[in-house]
């Protein structure tokens, strides 16, 4: 009899400690972030429950053995793995873990992109912050025909902001939702104020493009800048822009534009055609595309930077007083060396 009673305290004792085992080295293990509070976890949309395992367990947050065996029991499989991006706590359990990826409950992500020169340079901002890869969404840029839209005016559709979206948002969801903000974008009261310019929403964009190029800096100098464009618009006078010119060669380390640069057959080239290019020369800010709206009133047609560095500009009426502000900046190059 004391042995029957001796074996089942002795079991009980093992049954215990195995219970405590599985409950604390198990159930309420805590995850590992390191040194960090909170971590981001992917699950890609082609990833299956095999995938998710190895991830956790790659990344040493969780032990691929323990957690596998967890999350099997408590039926988190195949049929109810939920792409998308996780923020994770540090003070998650495998439990928790386990209930917190089975919910699906995804985070929105921030989708951010300005300071854009051309639809690659957009793919590959774009791709750092969504699912969707740099070669899917150049494809879907390299198509805007299908959008109705062609490679030179199809930069205008896309309007710098910080969106909220999925991380799992496709290429062509992507561009879809860009459409939607577009339109939003363009109200009635600025399709109206585009109109009295006599321009259409895709030559504001244009123009704004052009005038961001200008002047990077100092917003005050916006719609100043871009009445001095209208003017010329207005009086046929060629723009004569430099960022066009630097557009046209598509090499943007071009610190200085001289005229052999200005030789180049290209629509884009403003001292050769008159006119709006055929399209955005960057992606402007929506600051930007407003002060086009807005335009100052004046009578300038010409502008050179100041000859100092602060990038501000000097502003004429007339040929020339433009000259003599151009020799003075041309003097100012050369004594520092700027080629």
């Amino acid at each position: 009899m004391k042995k029957i009673i001796k074996f089942l305290a002795f079991f009980a004792i093992v049954s215990l400690g195995l219970l405590s085992y599985v409950y604390f080295g198990v159930f309420e293990k805590q995850v590992q972030l390191g040194e960090h509070k909170t971590v981001y976890f992917y699950i890609k949309s082609t990833d299956k429950f095999s995938d998710v395992i190895y991830n956790l367990d790659s990344l040493e947050i969780a032990s691929g053995k323990s957690f596998g065996w967890l999350a099997e029991l408590r039926s988190y499989g195949d049929n109810n793995i939920y792409p998308g991006r996780y923020t994770l706590n540090s003070s998650m359990t495998y439990s928790d873990l386990v209930i917190y990826l089975r919910s699906g409950q995804i985070d929105e992500v921030n989708v951010t992109f300005n300071n854009v020169r051309t639809l690659s340079q957009l793919a590959e901002k774009v791709a750092k912050q969504i699912e969707a890869s740099y070669d899917e969404l150049n494809d879907e840029f390299n198509n805007p025909e299908i959008y109705g839209y062609d490679q030179s005016t199809f930069l205008a559709v896309f309007i710098p902001n910080t969106y909220k979206m999925y991380w799992t948002t496709s290429a062509k969801e992507f561009v879809e939702r860009m459409f939607s903000e577009y339109n939003k974008f363009w109200t009635k009261k600025r399709k109206e104020k585009a109109n009295q310019m006599d321009l259409t929403p895709i030559e504001v964009s244009t123009l704004a493009s052009i005038v961001q190029s200008e002047q990077m800096n100092h917003s005050d100098e916006w719609p100043i800048i871009a009445g001095l464009y209208f003017n010329r618009l207005q009086k046929g006078i060629k723009l004569q822009s430099d960022p066009t010119v630097i557009y046209a060669w598509g090499d943007f380390s071009i610190n200085r534009v001289y005229y052999k640069h200005l030789k180049i057959n290209s629509k884009y080239n403003t001292y050769k055609y008159k006119g709006l290019p055929p399209g955005p020369i960057r992606i402007p800010d929506i600051k930007v595309l407003d002060a086009v709206l807005n335009y100052k009133k004046h009578e300038f047609i010409y502008m050179c930077a100041k000859p100092e560095f602060s990038g501000r500009h000097a502003f004429a009426t007339n040929g020339s007083e433009h000259q003599k502000n151009a020799k003075k900046y041309r003097e100012f190059l050369n004594k520092n060396k700027v080629r």
